[in-house]
Order: structure tokens, then C-alpha cells, then sequence
């Protein structure tokens, strides 16, 4: 492949492990903000982070850009067919902007900027990789911490509906890596992690990692501590600025990936719900009001 077809984000995943502090703060804010770098000298980016001019251009040979002017461009070109949208929502929500706004529009106002730049970053080769990936996985484990393993458990439980067997970790009952120790190279890890990063999600992904399992990461962006391990990487934005984080778009991700999954291996999905709708209907699973026949969903 030619290097110049190697995109910003595998460039910055390939070169992180060999970064200077400055240079992964630098990489965290181009990802994150690629829409405002992408028009501002290497002199303005670098007074945003906190380095000096000559650390960005440094940082753009360092990662095989022939200096600042060759990223910005490419950052352009990242945002070229983006903008419109991104603008047109940004001028949507700026007449609510203000001490009189409320929480519930701000909130939700946030929550439709997170989908929208989820779905601009999200691409389509990576989902369609992911969704082979779970297709051809002999057993799933999914790793969610804390608030992430709502996560864990939503998309497990979708999984197995369609026939996949699907372990959620940790549960509670024993070590994470005693939980993983059945991981075999044709089983496939999902690890679920947003910041602040949970060490028993990070240690635990590693761990599956070493055994062989394929590995794949729903995360904030490439180069967080799972991102930099995953064989493919799922990026959703969960920024909400509350003391919660909102996975609002992480879980879009997630529905959608179980939507694919289940088009894709479609015979067998059909097989299976059609199982689970008669043993709802033969162990009054759900509770029908006057009558009527049950609905798996």
C-alpha cells in the first residue's frame, strides 16, 4: 500500500507506543478536534495544546507528513464533506444557547452532536469488519466496567437472542483473567471502555489479546489504551460534559452493529428468534392484557 493511502488515525495508532508526551497530546487533540485543526496554523494548534510551533511540525514528519501543510490538507480533506452538516446542527442549537436554556434541551442538543460526529468518524470498512468478526467468532466475550457494562450486558444479551454464545466479563464471581482463561485464537473479545478508562477492562483485553483472540474495541477514538491494542476499533463520542458520560452514540453503534450482524446471517438469526418466540409462548414470558400473542421484542 502507498503510504500516502495510510489515513491520519492508522498513522497516529502505528506510531503511538514511540510518542513523547507532547506528541500523544498533540495526536489526542487532532483526533478529537481534526474539524478546528484543520484550519489553523501549526503555531495556533500548538498553543492549544500546550507545545510550541516547531513540536507540530516535527510531529507531522514524525508520523510521515512532509511537515504541517501536508496534514492540514489531509485533515481538510477529513472534513471537507462534513462540514455543511456539522455547521447546519452547530447553528441549529445556537439560538438555545444560553443561561436560559434547559438542561433537558442542552442534554439532548449534545446528544444529537455526539451521533452526528460518531457517524462522521465511524467507517464503513471498519463496522463491516467488526460485523464479520462476530459472525465467524466460535464465543464472544464482552468486557464492560462500571457504567460500560450496561453496555456489555445490552449487546450480550442481543448476541446470544441470535445464536452467538456470549460471555459477559467481569461477573463478579472470580478474577477477569480466571473469566478468560477458556479464550482460544478463534474466540472473539469485545472490549467497552470510554473515559475515564477502567485497569480491569485495559488489563483484561491485554490478556485476551496474548491468548490469540481477535480483539475489538468500542471505545472514544484509536489510540485509547484499547484502541492501540484492538484489531478493530469501533469509535463512538460520548462527551456530555456532566459528572456522567452519555452513550447515547456508543449505544447507536452497538444497534446498529446487532442490526448488521443479524442481516448478514440472516437464516440463522430468523431460526433462532423464531425458537424464542415459542418459548415465550409457551412459558407466558410476557404479559399480553386481554389476550393476545407474544412478541419476542
Amino acid at each position: 500500500m502507498n503510504s500516502n493511502d495510510v489515513s491520519l488515525e492508522a498513522r497516529i495508532k502505528r506510531d503511538i507506543n514511540e510518542f513523547s508526551e507532547a506528541q500523544r497530546a498533540l495526536a489526542e487533540f487532532l483526533l478529537s478536534n481534526y474539524d478546528q485543526a484543520a484550519f489553523l496554523t501549526a503555531a495556533r494548534v500548538g498553543a492549544l495544546v500546550g507545545v510550541s510551533e516547531s513540536t507540530v511540525v516535527r510531529f507531522a514528519y514524525a508520523i510521515g507528513y512532509q511537515g504541517w501543510p501536508q496534514l492540514q490538507t489531509v485533515l481538510q480533506d477529513m472534513v471537507r464533506d462534513r462540514l455543511s452538516t456539522a455547521t447546519r446542527l452547530r447553528m441549529s442549537a445556537s439560538g438555545d444557547q444560553g443561561k436560559n436554556q434547559s438542561v433537558m434541551r442542552e442534554v439532548m442538543e449534545t446528544d444529537l452532536e455526539n451521533l452526528r460526529r460518531s457517524l462522521q468518524d465511524l467507517k464503513e470498512e471498519t463496522f463491516n469488519a467488526a460485523v464479520e468478526a462476530v459472525i465467524q467468532s466460535e464465543n464472544i466475550y464482552v468486557l464492560g466496567s462500571r457504567s460500560a457494562h450496561s453496555l456489555a450486558h445490552f449487546l450480550a444479551f442481543y448476541l446470544q437472542m441470535i445464536g452467538k454464545c456470549v460471555h459477559v466479563i467481569p461477573q463478579g464471581l472470580g478474577s477477569i483473567f480466571e473469566e478468560l482463561a477458556p479464550v482460544k485464537p478463534k474466540d472473539l473479545v469485545i472490549g467497552i471502555s470510554f473515559p475515564r478508562y477502567t485497569r480491569i477492562v485495559v488489563e483484561g483485553f491485554a490478556y485476551a489479546r496474548s491468548k490469540g483472540a481477535k480483539t475489538l474495541a468500542l471505545t472514544d477514538n484509536v489510540i485509547s489504551p484499547l484502541g492501540q491494542m484492538a484489531d478493530i476499533t469501533l469509535t463512538a463520542t460520548s462527551n456530555l460534559g456532566s459528572f456522567i458520560e452519555s452513550f447515547v452514540a456508543p449505544l447507536s453503534v452497538v444497534n446498529a452493529l446487532l442490526t448488521a450482524v443479524g442481516r448478514r446471517d440472516k437464516d440463522k438469526t430468523l431460526t433462532c428468534l423464531d425458537e424464542l418466540e415459542e418459548i415465550a409462548q409457551k412459558h407466558d414470558v410476557f404479559y399480553l392484557p386481554g389476550g393476545g400473542s407474544n412478541n419476542i421484542i
